[in-house]
């Protein structure tokens, strides 16, 4: 599918593309990758990452690649995204074997690399997470979890099992039988009895679908203590990073982008939690401000000191902190993500850090028998579906091309006629043929457009079609990816779903949205 349908972020398009002044913004590039410099303590790492992850029951394929890292020509592919009720959009699981693939990709004799997936479990917009979209009928239906979360992280919110296993049984209810949708459901519903939290969840939701490939789950919660470097630099340089923002944006302007990240002058780039876990803004004019409090800058280097938990990354410094723990080699970015990253390289330099490799990540499509044949019925492209009433329009007049070409034909051949006649009796009869001539074939061309028209509305079977197929590709009019939940898939194929995605995933060019059909 081509890049303009995935996205229209014109810097992810010239990322893509390698346009020379990108090099401005991205000093590496997935094309020619290199491994950047770092300094960090492998143990540490490895301690908390086995700690996690044998927590949420991993399989010996995870603790495999955690124990690799201890080796220093071993590093991590990491990607992430906030924790979305049993794990969100496709692209979710798109983004995770990604990091995968890119792994497998790049592993040689030389050096090794592990996928690493950051549960961004910090997060707090609900209602980025509170629903799922799967299909009943044919047509996108959407599941919600109902949760009132006060912008508390979804770290801290406990996890409702009662309103989880009404999802469950709500996708069963709408859900097609399988051989495979019992023992799916099952599973799930005993991953919800052993789960803690939002975040709790979604990472055993991840590593019971893709722990046998190797993916490693954290959540920065259990980092905190490590991170305690990096606030203390933003806690002593409040606004820095704000600054190098506002002026890496004016550098995009400047280069014909829009910068993605806009913050006002006094905001610190990171977040106190209270004791519920809710993330207050912090901000900076002399004394830091966080919510109705006044700290002072030794006030908050003791609080770090102490209780190193209250603190919180944000957009901005996420990145920060992924990368100062791990070796990290590259992060597999979505469409938008890249656009993001255009504005951090100052920041890096400000924390001693080099940028990762940034690697687009790998998108699909999943094209059902059912849709095939559609497509397949009426010549169809994928992405003619994007507008059904264009495409409806296209098959109803190819219906009547025919018998208006040979129309137009016969009256062309007509009037030529008719004009050398009338040209032989007075030459300044040609004006009036050729007027006349340009009326006819508008006449006609009205009555076309009148009769494919009304063949468009009196055609209910292709209509019906070409909908329940646009409403499968395009849910909600967007790409499937970015709605339908992988449970949709996992029911209909069972976990070879996974398999299938990874094999295509392996044979695909990076960045590329793949049309898989099953």
């Amino acid at each position: 599918m081509p890049i303009e349908f995935v996205t229209s972020e014109k810097i992810t398009i010239d990322y893509l593309n390698r346009v020379n002044h990108i090099k401005q913004v991205f000093p590496k590039h997935f094309k020619e990758p290199s491994i950047r410099k770092f300094n960090i303590n492998r143990q540490k790492i490895i301690e908390k990452l086995l700690d996690y992850n044998q927590k949420i029951n991993a399989p010996k394929q995870v603790v495999q690649n955690i124990q690799s890292l201890s080796q220093p020509e071993t590093y991590a592919v990491i990607t992430g995204q906030q924790p979305g009720i049993f794990s969100g959009p496709l692209y979710t699981i798109y983004k995770a074997i990604s990091a995968i693939t890119i792994c497998e990709r790049l592993s040689d004799q030389e050096h090794s690399f592990v996928p690493i997936f950051w549960n961004a479990s910090e997060d707090h917009d609900i209602s980025e997470v509170n629903h799922i979209t799967v299909f009943k009928q044919n047509e996108p239906f959407k599941i919600h979890y109902h949760c009132d979360s006060r912008e508390v992280a979804f770290s801290h919110i406990r996890l409702d099992k009662s309103e989880a296993k009404k999802i469950l049984t709500i996708i069963d209810g709408v859900s097609p039988n399988s051989e495979f949708k019992t023992h799916l459901l099952k599973e799930i519903d005993g991953i919800i009895e052993k789960s803690s939290t939002i975040g709790d969840f979604f990472s055993r939701v991840m590593v019971y679908l893709l722990g046998d490939l190797g993916l490693i789950l954290i959540e920065p919660k259990s980092l905190r203590e490590l991170m305690i470097p990096i606030f203390d630099r933003l806690i002593r340089k409040p606004t820095e990073c704000t600054r190098i923002l506002t002026e890496t944006g004016s550098k995009l302007n400047k280069l014909g982008y829009s910068p993605k990240i806009h913050k006002k002058p006094n905001i610190c780039n990171f977040f106190i939690l209270d004791d519920e876990g809710k993330r207050l803004r912090v901000t900076y004019n002399g004394k830091f401000q966080v919510a109705k409090k006044i700290f002072s800058q030794k006030d908050l280097l003791n609080l770090l000191d102490e209780n190193p938990s209250r603190f919180s990354a944000n957009a901005v410094t996420r990145p920060i902190t992924q990368d100062f723990l791990f070796p990290t080699f590259a992060y597999a970015a979505g469409p938008n993500e890249i656009a993001y990253y255009a504005q951090l390289k100052g920041i890096y330099d400000f924390f001693s850090l080099e940028m990762p490799v940034i690697f687009p990540r790998f998108g699909a499509t999943i094209v059902e028998k059912k849709v095939s044949k559609v497509l397949e019925k009426h010549k169809t492209q994928i992405h003619e579906l994007s507008n059904p009433e264009k495409l409806l329009k296209r098959l109803a007049k190819q219906r009547i091309d025919d018998v208006f070409t040979s129309f137009k034909d016969e009256t062309l051949r007509r009037m030529a006629e008719v004009t050398r006649g009338a040209e032989s009796i007075d030459e300044t009869l040609i004006g009036p043929c050729s007027l006349a001539r340009g009326r006819i074939l508008k006449t006609i061309e009205v009555l076309e457009g009148k009769i494919t028209s009304r063949l468009k509305q009196h055609d209910l079977i292709t209509r019906q079609q070409i909908i329940k197929a646009y409403n499968n590709i395009f849910p909600y009019g967007d790409l499937q990816e970015r709605n339908i939940n992988v449970t949709e898939y996992l029911i209909k194929f069972g976990k070879e779903f996974l398999k299938i995605v990874h094999e295509n995933f392996l044979n695909a060019n990076y960045g590329e949205h793949r049309v898989i059909k099953c």
